[in-house]
């Protein structure tokens, strides 16, 4: 829990309190990384706080501050969960989780009863929203069209396009802005967080992803040892162990790599992989540029379906046969 909010995030949290006439549902749109759900957390237990501070802030001493998170009866928070195939799974890898629909369901019959507290007040937080799967969705939506009386719904999302555009029609979207690359680096700095420079960079000036980030350095280290190689890269040295991570993120890593590619052909820089900027420029030399753009758009089209249950090792093949195949000549 953030007793203060992130410098960055300042004017969107002013900008929600001063609106004193919130809709029944809000989106909170940002980036990976940038501290959306502290963001969230922090303004559901400002809302139901019995005594807010003059900045907003909760006061931490009402019964309502003692409660939250995890006790409050006028808070539900729906995040997701393991599937059946996900538990059954020999292989240790990251997957996708989906907000499945008996979550909606028992959130239904949670709103039919009645608020804890004298105001009345309930706040429902989804995240990340983009995380209901169909069904969920069409659920969530007959609540939303109907909504009850006193209930704020939050759904915090990086991805607001997929959510479905009768959830978005009916819920106010509220941006939240990053850091600045400056900011961020004095944040790590301030949290006493060693890094190097570039990793800011790979994450798009996330402080949070940068940390994570550093947890994976061995993977990250893997995928570009292997797309650093170009049209040499050994297709027999793709295997299973990469996938650690998950397909998601690997998919995510490349496609980090193919936009430096597009931008070192056209600039000579990159934007993602500083430490690779050189071996990225001589590929970009290289490359068949209808070959990359296709490319791109195929990454774009197996993200949609990265955390289904295909067989990932081979969908990591032909990514990296593809992924060979941009330097091989029109």
């Amino acid at each position: 829990m953030m007793h203060s909010i992130y410098p960055w995030l300042k004017d969107a949290w002013m900008a929600i309190h001063q609106n004193h006439k919130l809709p029944h549902a809000l989106i909170f749109k940002g980036k990976e990384g940038i501290g959306k759900h502290d963001f969230a957390i922090a303004f559901a237990k400002s809302y139901l706080c019995q005594t807010q501070l003059p900045n907003y802030l909760p006061c931490e001493a009402c019964p309502s501050c003692h409660w939250f998170p995890d006790s409050h009866p006028d808070f539900k928070h729906i995040a997701p969960i393991e599937s059946e195939d996900d538990e059954s799974s020999k292989r240790k890898t990251v997957r996708k989780k989906n907000i499945a629909i008996h979550q909606i369901r028992e959130l239904s019959e949670y709103l039919e009863l009645s608020a804890h507290q004298e105001k009345g007040k309930r706040i429902v937080l989804i995240e990340p929203a983009d995380s209901l799967n169909q069904s969920a969705s069409n659920a969530l939506l007959k609540i939303l069209e109907e909504p009850p009386e006193n209930t704020l719904f939050i759904l915090v999302t990086s991805q607001a396009q997929r959510l479905i555009a009768t959830i978005r029609s009916r819920c106010q979207l509220l941006e939240l802005r990053g850091p600045s690359l400056e900011e961020a680096r004095l944040f790590l700095d301030g949290q006493k967080i060693v890094h190097e420079e570039s990793l800011l960079s790979f994450t798009g000036g996330s402080p949070f992803s940068a940390m994570k980030e550093l947890e994976n350095q061995s993977e990250r280290s893997v995928i570009t040892q292997l797309l650093a190689q170009g049209h040499k890269v050994d297709i027999t040295k793709i295997n299973y162990t990469i996938l650690t991570q998950g397909l998601d993120w690997t998919v995510n890593m490349i496609q980090k790599w193919a936009f430096d590619l597009l931008l070192s052909f056209h600039t000579q820089q990159s934007y993602y992989f500083k430490k690779e900027e050189a071996r990225i420029y001589s590929q970009a030399k290289q490359l068949n540029l209808d070959a990359l753009l296709l490319f791109t758009n195929e990454l774009n089209e197996l993200k949609k379906i990265a955390s289904h249950p295909v067989n990932q090792e081979l969908q990591l093949q032909n990514i990296f046969i593809k992924y060979k195949q941009i330097f091989e000549p029109s």
